[in-house]
């Protein structure tokens, strides 16, 4: 009868650890990179990255100020995160100071803000339109990544019938500017979801 009751509170510490604390732990993060024109891009996830950055057209309107575009995604199978993508813009610098000065001067800086907007709004519309994705509603939030200005759009909608969040990170740079997107459940937003917003995003890295 002792041994029953030591094994049954020996269960029940095991089930609260694994229910508020998590004792069994997140998948360990991995160190993956992905290549662009100017950049590296550095950063952990749970899985490995199995595909390259392939070219993507560029439309004649934006090619003075778009030098390259480059995309790559990753689906993996049996992980929390759904998706994975990366995409770089490589800038025609030379274009863009031709027409708006110095990176440095306002005219310019305006100009970049405007076109990461714009880069950010055309991709989640498009997203969200090849996923079939309803009911969105999406919240940003400024801040640093790697010393760089970076914007972080937090995506809310329906995946077939279930609820998705989309997790895509704007990377502000004056060569090549990034966009990276994590999808996952929203049901796994105190895992994976956490594990995101506090380790995986602020951990970017861009180097040459």
């Amino acid at each position: 009868m002792k041994k029953h009751k030591i094994l049954l509170a020996a269960l029940m510490l095991l089930l609260t650890c694994i229910f508020l604390t998590g004792c069994f732990g997140d998948k360990p993060l991995q160190q993956v990179s992905v290549q662009g024109q100017v950049y590296k891009l550095s950063m952990e996830l749970p899985f490995s990255l199995s595909g390259s950055m392939k070219d993507v057209p560029v439309s004649p309107q934006l090619a003075v100020a778009i030098q390259k575009r480059q995309s790559c995604m990753e689906r993996p199978t049996g992980e929390d995160i759904h998706l994975a993508e990366f995409t770089a813009n490589t800038f025609n610098r030379q274009g863009i100071e031709q027409n708006y000065g110095p990176a440095q001067e306002p005219k310019a800086r305006q100009f970049y803000e405007d076109m990461g907007k714009a880069m950010r709004t055309g991709y989640i519309q498009s997203l969200a339109k090849a996923a079939k994705m309803t009911n969105i509603s999406q919240q940003e939030k400024q801040t640093t990544i790697d010393g760089r200005n970076a914007i972080v759009t937090t995506v809310n909608g329906k995946l077939r019938g279930e609820d998705e969040v989309l997790k895509v990170v704007y990377l502000e740079d004056a060569d090549e500017s990034w966009l990276v997107t994590l999808a996952y459940p929203k049901e796994k937003s105190d895992g994976i979801g956490k594990q995101i917003d506090e380790k995986i995003i602020p951990g970017i890295k861009l180097a040459k």
